[in-house]
């Protein structure tokens, strides 16, 4: 009765549909009546519709298909323009701190012209001779990054002109598959260039942001084991490897300096020379205590383990820079030890190594890298002198003895930073709430963003300061 009723009633409906030529489409039919049980199932039943509606069909289909790619290709040509735009707003921005075209050629004229004199490089350490050859290396990066902004900046206008004269040709013509095809190409090549002009003009807009007393000296950074053990070494080991691979994505020269070696795995201190346009102004904001939480390899019940590492970060400067500083004796507290390692038994029976400490600011300076004591004190010395220096410059001091006691405390509460990897993954940097959650991509050197974020913060610091002064 009822396989009777289903076909009676399948007949009508399909009379119907021949009689009024219309499109019925019956995908799925779920009733009691067209399912062999009770229960909730379906059964697919297709209707021969008629030629002419299955035309219609195919058409409408068709045209659905061409709208939902003109809207797509209208929606990513609006994004396009937007980047486009983005790009030249920041490009603008930079502009105005930079000088003029003509006069940048004829700085540069001119320092080529100094150079090339005979008696330029008879002493290639003169200061001077040193000063002109790194300020010319700058202006003509500089230029070589202008005639580049022009370059891709016209690029994109050429691109976005030639994109749209394509599609008022496509919107009367019809649609060709090698005009797509081009369309397509030069919309992806002028993506690429915008991200580029982007991407260089923000840099350049924090590069701008260095222009502290001693932000164009080479750095050197120095990493100390602080509460923690074991799984404090293995921390200042990370930490090694996360600076020497940012080094090598700034395109910054890395030299490990000295290192001591923990008695189980790591380092319970490490060196670090970065040589570079900018270098300390870059990573001098990385000086303070940095605190990893992580599930320890070195616990036995694998509990979740909190670990602290200082940073500090000191300017390399010239022997003239630091030759009119005069610490006196009563502030200095000096010893003297045994280097150790490789060098034979000069190293390992005669103390060649000196520790250095400032007492009023707690400065402690080691230096090792020497055969002669009387050579690692002069280092040591100035190594003392220029973090005096720095430190002046940052607190706004004129004169040394002025200066706070500013040791770095690689412990609980001191914290410039967090990397916690368990039981979620997040880095936070506590001077500017700057965070994210890809710990693996930031530990293996992605820094620039978190620097980034925090030069800008600086400088709206120091422009605040310098309004109140004014007013």
């Amino acid at each position: 009765m009822k396989n009777a009723t289903k076909m009676i009633t399948l007949s009508i409906i399909s009379m119907l549909c021949k009689k009024s030529r219309h499109t019925v489409a019956f995908s799925t039919i779920s009733s009691p009546w067209f399912s062999s049980s009770r229960r909730s199932t379906s059964t697919t039943t297709r209707l021969n519709l008629p030629i002419q509606n299955k035309l219609h069909y195919n058409k409408y289909v068709h045209r659905n298909t061409s709208l939902r790619k003109m809207a797509t290709d209208t929606q990513e040509l609006t994004e396009l323009k937007r980047l486009v735009e983005d790009a030249k707003d920041v490009i603008r921005t930079n502009l105005e701190t930079v000088p003029n075209r003509g006069i940048l050629e004829q700085q540069i004229t001119d320092l080529e012209k100094e150079s090339s004199h005979p008696d330029f490089w008879n002493d290639p350490s003169d200061p001077r001779t040193k000063r002109v050859t790194q300020e010319l290396n700058n202006k003509n990066k500089l230029l070589e990054r202008l005639k580049m902004w022009d370059k891709l900046s016209e690029e994109c206008a050429t691109a976005l002109e030639l994109v749209d004269d394509m599609k008022k040709q496509t919107s009367t013509s019809g649609n060709d598959a090698e005009d797509e095809e081009m369309m397509e190409m030069i919309v992806e090549e002028c993506k690429v260039a915008a991200k580029k002009l982007l991407d260089d003009g923000k840099k350049y807009e924090l590069e701008s942001l260095l222009n502290g007393q001693f932000d164009d000296k080479p750095a050197r950074l120095i990493l100390t084991a602080g509460a923690g053990g074991t799984e404090a070494c293995d921390w200042v080991d990370m930490l090694h490897r996360m600076y020497l691979r940012h080094a090598e994505r700034m395109e910054y020269k890395a030299v490990i300096q000295e290192k001591t070696a923990g008695d189980v795995v790591g380092y319970k201190s490490v060196e670090i020379l970065i040589e570079g346009t900018n270098a300390y102004g870059w990573f001098r904001g990385e000086k303070g205590a940095h605190r990893l939480v992580r599930l320890s390899p070195f616990n036995a019940n694998n509990k979740r383990q909190t670990t602290f590492a200082g940073v500090d970060v000191i300017p390399v400067l010239e022997d003239e820079e630091v030759e009119d500083i005069d610490i006196p004796e009563s502030e200095l507290e000096i010893t003297t030890m045994r280097s150790g390692g490789k060098g034979g038994q000069n190293v390992n029976k005669v103390e060649s190594g000196v520790r250095i400490k400032h007492i009023p600011t707690g400065i402690n300076v080691k230096c090792t890298q020497e055969r002669s004591q009387h050579l690692n004190r002069d280092i040591a010395m100035k190594r003392v002198k220029a973090q005096l220096l720095a430190l002046a410059q940052e607190q706004r001091c004129e004169e040394i003895n002025a200066i706070r006691g500013d040791a770095v405390e690689a412990a609980w509460g001191a914290q410039v930073r967090n990397y916690v990897l368990q039981p979620y993954k997040m880095i936070k940097d506590q001077r500017t709430n700057w965070e994210t959650s890809d710990a693996q991509g930031f530990l293996d050197g992605n820094l620039e963003d978190c620097i980034g974020e925090l030069l800008r913060a600086r400088s709206r610091e120091e422009q605040i300061a310098s309004d109140e002064v004014i007013y």
